[in-house]
């Protein structure tokens, strides 16, 4: 018989790597990106044997657990201190954690100033063809679904985005409402389609810069229940980077819209067809 010792299996190699990264953390500049890596091998040898059901990963069972964000900017809109103000003239992002939810997700706002108007910022929020290779982790973005209501002066965008997360890469269906006189954009899930992540709400918000004029105040806000195998400081680390690069990528999109002659002449977002109550002869 041979004395070699047993191949290690999936699970048991994830354990060793995680070991591994966690006895490394205080040196290891790319733990989170290493940890959650191993979290996914861990996870799919699970999954590989019968120990998590596939299909408890997708957004149906746990979707409608958080509540939609309804306040401009979370609620943030009006509550910054002298400092965070400070910063947004200082020409920084600031960012505002308002509360977490355990290790299911995570909760938070990113506010930042542009110079460029809000019709201009909307603009480049719901142009989501762009979002595939210019927003970091985005792979692909096209959307499936777009339908007005003329009453409530709004638009209905859906989407479907590819995440890169680590060495994985999350499917997510959003559907988005756009509402441009109130310089909001609201997204949650799609009910009707099968997501990678728990639940999602976020909002858009865009506003007239108190003081600068042609200027506007963005509002990022978030969100997020992943899949219970992701451990809550991963989660945090995922959320708190999202807002950043989100806004990142919309001040560069906004920006260079200004600088060509469409942001120049036609002033911002417009939806494909004027979003008034349509007039009946009597």
């Amino acid at each position: 018989m041979s004395d070699a010792p047993p191949s290690e299996g999936p699970v048991e190699r994830a354990r060793k790597t995680l070991s591994n990264i966690l006895s490394n953390i205080p040196s290891s500049p790319n733990v989170i990106k290493a940890l959650i890596a191993a979290l996914v091998v861990l996870a799919s040898a699970k999954i590989g044997n019968g120990l998590i059901k596939a299909n408890s990963i997708g957004n149906q069972p746990l979707q409608g657990k958080i509540k939609p964000i309804t306040l401009n900017g979370d609620g943030w809109e009006n509550n910054l201190s002298k400092d965070q103000l400070q910063q947004l003239d200082n020409g920084k992002r600031v960012l505002l954690q308002k509360r977490l939810r355990g290790d299911s997700g995570g909760r938070g706002t990113a506010v930042q100033d542009m110079n460029a108007p809000p019709a201009t910022v909307l603009k480049a929020v719901t142009t989501f063809d762009r979002y595939a290779g210019r927003l970091a982790q985005c792979s692909y973005s096209t959307v499936y679904g777009r339908s007005q209501n003329r009453m409530k002066g709004t638009e209905n965008i859906k989407v479907h985005m590819k995440l890169a997360g680590g060495v994985k890469t999350f499917n997510c269906y959003y559907d988005h409402t756009v509402t441009p006189k109130k310089g909001t954009v609201t997204w949650q899930l799609d009910p009707d389609k099968t997501s990678d992540f728990v639940d999602v709400q976020g909002q858009w918000y865009v506003a007239k810069h108190p003081t600068k004029q042609g200027w506007s105040r963005v509002w990022y806000s978030a969100e997020v229940a992943l899949p219970p195998w992701l451990p809550g400081p991963i989660v945090v680390q995922l959320c708190k980077t999202s807002g950043t690069k989100a806004l990142s990528f919309v001040k560069k999109e906004a920006e260079a819209l200004m600088s060509s002659s469409w942001g120049r002449t036609r002033g911002g977002f417009r939806p494909r067809s004027p979003l008034r109550p349509r007039r009946f002869k009597r």
